[in-house]
């Protein structure tokens, strides 16, 4: 016995994903069989239409309700997709205009990482004039009243600086979110004193102390200035001298 060339052999049984291909297959070549369609059924002369429509009604007298209602929705969302390809228009016409079109409203279910993913993929959105103020709402939903570390070295919370069109609220979320390993004034000492436990601060500039902090709160170069760290490093010469600091938090 020979099989089909690159198909199983007609000696061996099927297993897994194979039988259930077999299965499959067997059932949609008896589906199509039972209901008489072809290829030119499903071409768009008027013909094809019709047998395709009253298959359609055929299949969905066998739905319960919930299940036609949802293939309502979705021959709706086609209906859509194919008015506007005809139009020439995109989703982004959608949000057109100076309120952000039909569908703004949407935004306001996205999260913060499904929004930046929306701006990475046209240039349309970041332009939009709901964008920034969009990353405003976002901040004070996910950071609340809890303080982070921005630079040049001081603890804020998101919405203290007031909502103005040259606040860039993009860039302000990113930096709460790089500030997320230094919660509180009390960890970024307890971060000093370890740092200065393995440094020798007679070899060790400011500098070098600055960067060994970064690199222990992943934190960029710019969050801490220089004069923040020299009182960093005050605080830690006492937490030192009075056997408060141990280099464990």
């Amino acid at each position: 016995l020979v099989g089909p060339p690159g198909g199983p052999s007609p000696l061996r049984p099927l297993h897994g994903s194979q039988r259930r291909q077999s299965t499959a297959g067997h059932w949609l070549t008896r589906r199509a069989a039972a209901a008489g369609e072809s290829v030119e059924m499903l071409s768009d002369d008027a013909a094809g239409r019709a047998a395709a429509l009253g298959l359609l009604a055929t299949e969905l007298e066998g739905l319960p309700a919930s299940e036609v209602w949802r293939v309502r929705v979705f021959a709706g969302l086609r209906r859509l997709v194919h008015e506007r390809r005809l139009s020439g228009a995109g989703l982004v016409h959608l949000f057109d205009g100076d309120t952000g079109g039909q569908a703004i409203s949407v935004l306001s279910l996205l999260d913060s990482r499904s929004f930046a993913l929306l701006g990475g993929t046209c240039r349309h959105w970041r332009c939009m004039p709901q964008w920034t103020e969009h990353w405003f709402l976002l901040g004070r939903r996910d950071f609340g009243k809890h303080r982070r570390l921005v630079p040049p070295g001081r603890f804020e919370r998101f919405d203290e600086v007031l909502l103005e069109a040259d606040v860039d609220w993009h860039a302000r979320f990113l930096r709460f979110v790089d500030a997320a390993h230094c919660p509180s004034i009390d960890a970024l000492r307890m971060a000093a004193v370890r740092v200065v436990h393995g440094l020798d601060l007679e070899t060790s500039g400011v500098e070098e102390v600055r960067r060994r902090l970064a690199e222990e709160l992943r934190l960029g170069q710019d969050f801490l200035s220089l004069e923040c760290v020299e009182q960093l490093l005050e605080d830690a010469s006492s937490l030192r001298v009075f056997g408060g600091g141990g280099g464990h938090p």
